[in-house]
């Protein structure tokens, strides 16, 4: 009797390890692959930025993701977006996202981060710099926008493109030579500083950690 009351809980013990193991393992390989997308559309950025910026009025529709871009249009102003909660080095403030009129094509930049809600642009035809990606998805655990009172916090473009009346292409540019002292560029997600290499070698450590108790456990009941 006492050695199935043993066994029975061997059994237990190596299922819930199972999983917890299984579940830190996954989360190390989800941050580990994170690093290495990270990394190599990094590399392919700085190497671009090196070059010069590809004019964006003689481009086809083939546009490349994570191309480096020279845009002259009109700023509607009338129509920036401020999206929020934002932060950069501690502060709280919004990014401002400006549609652009090239041609006969209305393009979405995010010109950077700003604590103030303030209409900046004196020239509206202008020229700038930037990174172009393809339009993000929402992620699942976005907050919904409030269209209705113009309160942004996810990049929906179909929620955008039915607020602003206009139809935007599906890019995004990242304003990379603003020298406006109000406005401080910014970068996609996947190029930001989080150092997901850690957050890997965190969890790989977690399942070593967890496999020592486990080792140890087991030996303990083995022996009573």
């Amino acid at each position: 009797m006492e050695k199935i009351r043993k066994d029975r809980n061997l059994i237990s013990v190596y299922f819930i390890f199972s999983i917890a193991f299984f579940s830190l393992l996954c989360l190390g390989m989800w941050q580990l692959s994170k690093h290495y997308s990270k990394s190599y559309k990094k590399n392919l950025v700085d190497i671009k930025l090196k070059k010069e910026p590809k004019d964006l009025n003689n481009l086809t529709s083939n546009i490349e993701d994570n191309e480096i871009v020279k845009i002259k249009g009109e700023f509607l102003e009338n129509k920036s977006l401020f999206f929020e909660p934002r932060t950069h080095k501690g502060k709280v403030g919004f990014h401002k996202l400006i549609p652009i009129r090239v041609k006969e094509k209305y393009f979405l930049v995010n010109r950077g981060f700003t604590l103030e809600k303030d209409e900046l642009i004196k020239n509206k035809n202008i020229t700038i710099n930037g990174l172009i990606i393809n339009f993000p998805k929402p992620k699942f655990f976005e907050l919904k926008n409030d269209i209705q009172n113009n309160q942004w916090y996810s990049l929906n473009i179909e929620d955008i493109s039915t607020y602003l009346n206009i139809k935007l292409e599906p890019f995004l540019i990242y304003e990379i030579n603003n020298t406006n002292n109000k406005i401080i560029n910014v970068k996609p997600n996947y190029l930001s500083e989080i150092n997901h290499l850690n957050y890997a070698i965190t969890w790989f450590m977690l399942a070593i950690t967890l496999s020592l108790i486990f080792i140890f456990f087991t030996r303990k009941i083995s022996n009573v």
